[in-house]
């Protein structure tokens, strides 16, 4: 019974959360999302341009061989660390970008207080109301389109 009176207590306070709560709410967590935006970026440019890098690591490797700076031996050996480097540099946006997403929802969820929080406070109009509800709707749909389907992302050029 314990229990459930924690969990409740979150959805019990959105009302009465005070608007320096709710905006410290909204705040940090576009902070949150713009960090982990930034990470799922960063991810994707190093996986992007995996190969780029793979493709001049190995001319390098080539002309080093065909100078006689090394053996046939460590060219092998440069070759081999090469193509695991590579194919590190796009495995690693499978990880970073499912660990950046959880982030992003997270965040979302924490805004989606917020604007929750601010739509049922009583001192406000009726067209305020609206907007920030539409705005929770919103963010709560963004948030089960890309908890739910995973082939689904939000891309913004």
């Amino acid at each position: 019974m314990a229990e459930k009176r924690k969990g409740s207590r979150l959805v019990d306070s959105i009302p009465l959360m005070d608007k320096r709560k709710a905006m410290k709410f909204i705040i940090y967590g576009l902070i949150a999302a713009i960090l982990f935006g930034l990470i799922m970026m960063i991810s994707r440019s190093i996986a992007d341009n995996a190969g780029s890098w793979q493709s001049i690591a190995n001319q390098d490797n080539d002309m080093n061989y065909w100078n006689g700076l090394y053996g046939y031996n460590d060219y092998i050996r440069n070759q081999e660390e090469i193509d695991r480097i590579g194919y590190w540099m796009a495995f690693q946006d499978v990880i970073f970008m499912n660990i950046a997403r959880v982030g992003i929802n997270i965040a979302l969820v924490f805004i989606l207080i917020g604007f929750l929080s601010y739509a049922v406070a009583e001192n406000i109009d009726e067209r305020t109301r609206r907007i920030y509800l539409i705005i929770s709707g919103m963010i709560l749909l963004l948030i089960m389109f890309t908890t739910l389907f995973a082939s689904i992302s939000v891309t913004i050029n």
